[in-house]
C-alpha cells in the first residue's frame, strides 16, 4: 500500500510533535473544515466531548469545527455501522468523519477503517502497541478502564496484591467477598475469567484471547471447580450481586470488605461519596481484565487530514489529562506519557492491564459459570 504523501507544513509540524506529545499537528488551511464526531455512550462521554475537549480544541483551532452525533447508550449503534459499512463499498461518504463507539473493533476487523500510522497521528508512539494490534492500527485508544480490587482499609490493613492472595484471602475470611454474576457485569465476568484463565494450560490462554475454538472451553473446568470451592465462603454463603452496582453498594453498606469493581465506576463513586473514603482500590500482579476506547477515522472521510490532527492532539498530555480526570479512567497513552501529578492521584492502579478473551467465549463463559458456580446456591 503506498503511503499517503503530507504537504510540508502537516510533515514539519509532525516532525515537531515527534516524541514531545505536547504539539499538534497544523493545518495548511484558510477555510473552516466541519468534522463529524459520532459517539455513543452515556451521558458522562457526551459531557467529555461536548464541555471539555471540543471547546478547548476549536478555541486553539479556529479553522475547525467539530460536529457531535450522540447516540444515548448506542441504541442506533448497528444502523451506524451498516451505512458506514454500505457507503465504502458504494465508495461514497457516509457523513461520519470519526468515530468514537463500540462499533470501532468491528470495522476494524472488516477493514472499514484507516489504517492509522505515526507519521500522519505522531503520539500515537505513545500508545501500548499490543492495544493497537488489537484493531490492527485502525482503532486508536484514547481512554480506558480495567477490573481492580477494592478493599475497606478499615477493616483490611494488608491487602491481597495477588490472585492467589486473593483466592487465600477469601477463604480466611468468609462472607466478607462477593463479585457480581459474570452475565450482569464486567468486574464479576473478569474476576471469573482470571480465575478460570489461571488454571488454563499456559500455551492455550494467549489462544483464548485470539481464537474462537470450541474445543478450548474443556480447559476452563479446573478454573470453574475453584470458583464453585469458593462458594460456601462468599458473601452470605454464595450470594452474587446484580451488575457493577451491586457490587459497590455492598461495599458501600460494609456488606463485603473486598470485592472486584471498574476502576472508573468505582473512582467516580469515591469521588461523589457515594462510597465511603475507607474504600481504597489496588491492582493485583497479574493485572485483571481491562480495555480501551478505541477512535477510529472512516475511510472515505473527506477531512482524514484534519481527522488525524485532531487524534493526535487528543494523545498530549493536556487532553489525556483532561480524559482522565473527567471520565476516572486510564489514558489511552501509557501512563509514563501523562503528567506526574496524574500519574500520583492514580498510582494504586496506574498500571497496565491484561487482555480479555475473544467475545466469542463470553456467552459460553457466563452459561458455565450459572451451571457450575451459582448452582450449587440455588
Amino acid at each position: 500500500m503506498k503511503k499517503r504523501k503530507l504537504s510540508k507544513a502537516i510533515l514539519a509540524a509532525a516532525m515537531v510533535t515527534g516524541l514531545s506529545g505536547g504539539a499538534t499537528v497544523a493545518m495548511a488551511q484558510t477555510s473552516t473544515t466541519t468534522l463529524t464526531l459520532y459517539t455513543d455512550g452515556d451521558v458522562n462521554v457526551q459531557d467529555l466531548w461536548e464541555q471539555d475537549l471540543i471547546p478547548l480544541y476549536e478555541k486553539s483551532h479556529p479553522n475547525i469545527k467539530i460536529n457531535v452525533v450522540f447516540d444515548a447508550h448506542g441504541v442506533d449503534s448497528t444502523s451506524v455501522q451498516d451505512k458506514i459499512i454500505a457507503a465504502e463499498k458504494a465508495g461514497k461518504n457516509s457523513g461520519y468523519d470519526i468515530l468514537d463507539s463500540g462499533i470501532v473493533p468491528t470495522l476494524a476487523t472488516a477493514n472499514m477503517l484507516q489504517k492509522l500510522n505515526p507519521t500522519e497521528v505522531p503520539n500515537m508512539s505513545h500508545v501500548d502497541p499490543a492495544l493497537l494490534k488489537q484493531t490492527n492500527d485502525e482503532g486508536l485508544p484514547y481512554r480506558g478502564s480495567s477490573v481492580v480490587l477494592a478493599y475497606n482499609s478499615a477493616e483490611v490493613k494488608n491487602p491481597p496484591k495477588t490472585l492467589n492472595a486473593l483466592l487465600a484471602w477469601i477463604k480466611a475470611n468468609p462472607g466478607k467477598f462477593t463479585y457480581n454474576t459474570p452475565s450482569t457485569g464486567g468486574s464479576g465476568d473478569d474476576f471469573v475469567m482470571a480465575v478460570v484463565n489461571s488454571k488454563v494450560p499456559k500455551q492455550d490462554q494467549a489462544k483464548l484471547i485470539t481464537s474462537s475454538s470450541k474445543s478450548l472451553e474443556s480447559t476452563w473446568t479446573p478454573g470453574l471447580n475453584l470458583l464453585k470451592s469458593l462458594g460456601p465462603d462468599i458473601y452470605r454463603h454464595g450470594y452474587y450481586a446484580n451488575g457493577n452496582t451491586g457490587t459497590l453498594n455492598l461495599l458501600a453498606n460494609g456488606s463485603i470488605w473486598v470485592a472486584p469493581v471498574w476502576s472508573d465506576m468505582a473512582l467516580s463513586a469515591l469521588q461523589d461519596k457515594q462510597l465511603p473514603s475507607t474504600i481504597k482500590l489496588i491492582q493485583l500482579t497479574p493485572p485483571f481484565a481491562g480495555g480501551p476506547a478505541d477512535m477510529g477515522v472512516v475511510k472515505n472521510s473527506p477531512n482524514k487530514q484534519a481527522a488525524y490532527a485532531f487524534l493526535n492532539w487528543l494523545l498530549t498530555p493536556q487532553a489525556q489529562t483532561i480524559v482522565v480526570n473527567k471520565m476516572n479512567g486510564y489514558p489511552g497513552v501509557e501512563w509514563k506519557y501523562v503528567p506526574k501529578s496524574v500519574q500520583q492521584k492514580f498510582s494504586a492502579i496506574a498500571k497496565s492491564y491484561a487482555t480479555g478473551w475473544s467475545s466469542f467465549y463470553g456467552a459460553d463463559l457466563d452459561q458455565a459459570w450459572q451451571s457450575t458456580v451459582a448452582a450449587q446456591s440455588n
